[in-house]
């Protein structure tokens, strides 16, 4: 007779998060925890691979009420972590999370890139306020991290959720978007702000050295800050300062930060940006092997796309980004510096073919809705202008606030970061969803596609990444990163976060040009125990929970 389970998972095809071959086995769950992992003598007979928490072959008890998901002919793997989310805000927007559910996400860590929902205090809060009411009508009601939380609770999450605290916010919400390096009381301001929500639960801090104001910062002035994230046990994930001509430069910085505070070091979506670039690719990892072998704790992530996407405002000389959105306009109608970013832009958008590769993703306001999807250089025909003018006279009329697609990485480093043993899968996207308020503009089709995308393109079309080490790298190392002991790994104990998919079937199916389609393939989603996503497609919103530091 089995033990009395709530859910039963028959006949899958379990990949545990081990890295270890694939395996047939029966998985039962009681309350949030794995309970047993075995075989049901009604199934067949035992070939010795199962039971490996010593119950082995049950019987089936015909009678139980236990919910029982026949998965013949399917993949059984823990729950995808997103380890670089941007969900901070479309949580709160539309809690179903659809595009990371509908993936397979269970797990996502947010407020990454230097970018969290809280704390946010003046100046900050107005530019914020500002953004978000437009967008999404969404006010925002907390100041503090602790508060953020509870607006999180009340929310009630589908997903896990897993907070970074971000330098930029910490930064501009102590002194706004200057360019000076933060006196004391200012200093004292994001230190105190970073301890409470450590004391929160919070796993760490992260920072956009290549955004604005963190591209302002020193080096020192982040060391202080991971010192503060190592002694508490947290991590430290970076974009780093340059991903393209200055990547060395840049990598050489963050690891030295590491070095000298002593933190745990994520270093975000490693790539070589722009063709000349592609070749530093075996120096950025050796730099990075070399750190590692010397007891630096490092790791990087990446999503399988080939396009980046960003502000347009980040194309701009870091000294036209100082002071914020309206500083940043009112230098764009200045005569005597418009000429001068236009120059240094060039550096960045060189000729046609480099505005051919900007794609606008979202634009604020409802005036030019029309131009979301084109390119730059399309938009320039279309007025009769340059693409530097263009570029900038968007940035004007929208008051910075335009995303861009960009296409400029190589297929082949790809590959080589997406096998490399230190890197793990993340999205670099917030949720959004084929419906409702966060269907805008023309996301990255990473939002709905990354992990569906490593599984069917790299794993079965490709065969570059064997499918138990790709779920490896979408589970169990990044839990281990972050310190999550209980959750990434099909084994009996664990938290069961699990995800049930088709192998034959599992794809993304998002574009570019028609981003907003779920990927096929994904049959289940349990998060703590409890279906998410059902076999009908359904989604049972509610089922996540912040996870905290320290509670685990």
């Amino acid at each position: 007779m089995s033990p009395k389970y709530d859910l039963l998972i028959r006949g899958a095809l379990i990949v545990d998060g081990t890295g270890q071959p694939a395996y047939l086995g029966d998985v039962g769950i009681s309350g949030e925890r794995i309970a047993w992992i075995g075989r049901l003598s009604s199934r067949g007979s035992d070939d010795g691979r199962w039971g490996d928490d010593g119950h082995g072959i049950v019987e089936a008890d015909q009678s139980s009420r236990v919910r029982v998901i026949d998965a013949q002919g399917l993949v059984l793997s823990p729950g995808f972590v997103d380890i670089h989310g941007h969900s901070d805000y479309t949580l709160l927007i539309d809690h179903r999370a659809e595009s990371k559910l509908r993936q397979g996400i269970t797990t996502e860590v947010v407020g990454n890139c230097g970018y969290s929902a809280a704390p946010v205090f003046s100046p900050l809060l107005e530019e914020r306020s500002r953004e978000y009411e437009k967008l999404y009508g969404l006010a925002l009601t907390w100041r503090s991290f602790p508060e953020y939380l509870k607006v999180v609770e009340l929310s009630a999450p589908t997903l896990n959720y897993v907070f970074l605290i971000g330098h930029n916010t910490l930064r501009a919400s102590a002194m706004g978007f200057s360019d000076q390096e933060p006196s004391s009381q200012q200093m004292a301001l994001m230190e105190s702000w970073l301890d409470e929500a450590l004391a929160c639960g919070a796993f760490g801090l992260s920072s956009g050295l290549y955004y604005a104001p963190a591209c302002f910062a020193k080096k020192d002035e982040l060391i202080r800050l991971a010192s503060r994230v190592s002694r508490a046990g947290g991590i430290l994930s970076c974009h780093i300062r340059n991903e393209g001509d200055r990547l060395l430069e840049a990598l050489e910085e963050i690891l030295a930060i590491a070095k000298e505070s002593g933190v745990s070091l994520q270093i975000s979506h490693l790539k070589t940006f722009g063709q000349k670039n592609w070749e530093k690719l075996d120096q950025a990892l050796a730099l990075i092997e070399s750190a590692s072998s010397a007891g630096l704790k490092v790791s990087f992530d990446r999503y399988p796309y080939l396009a980046v996407q960003t502000s347009l405002q980040s194309l701009l000389p870091d000294w036209a980004q100082s002071g914020g959105s309206e500083a940043i306009v009112q230098r764009l109608i200045d005569r005597s510096l418009r000429p001068k970013i236009a120059q240094q832009l060039l550096s960045a958008l060189p000729d046609e073919k480099a505005a051919s590769s900007i794609l606008i993703s979202l634009l604020a306001s409802k005036a030019h809705k029309a131009w979301e999807g084109l390119t730059l250089a399309q938009i320039a025909q279309c007025q009769g202008k340059s693409w530097i003018e263009a570029a900038l006279d968007l940035l004007h009329y929208e008051r910075t606030d335009v995303e861009i697609i960009q296409f400029a990485m190589s297929n082949d480093n790809l590959v080589r970061i997406l096998r490399h043993p230190l890197a793990m899968i993340g999205s670099d996207s917030s949720s959004r969803a084929a419906d409702g308020p966060l269907r805008i503009g023309k996301p990255h089709p990473r939002a709905f596609g990354t992990f569906c995308r490593v599984l069917g393109e790299f794993c079965r079309e490709r065969k570059i990444l064997p499918p138990e080490e790709a779920v490896r790298k979408m589970s169990a190392l990044a839990c281990q990163k972050l310190g999550l002991q209980d959750r990434g790994l099909i084994k009996v104990g664990m938290m069961a976060d699990l995800v049930l998919f088709d192998p034959a079937k599992i794809a993304d199916q998002a574009t570019y040009q028609d981003p907003f389609h779920y990927p096929a393939g994904i049959r289940l989603v349990v998060i703590n125990g409890r279906i998410a996503l059902d076999e009908n497609g359904t989604i049972h919103p509610g089922q996540g929970r912040i996870l905290r530091m320290g509670e685990i």
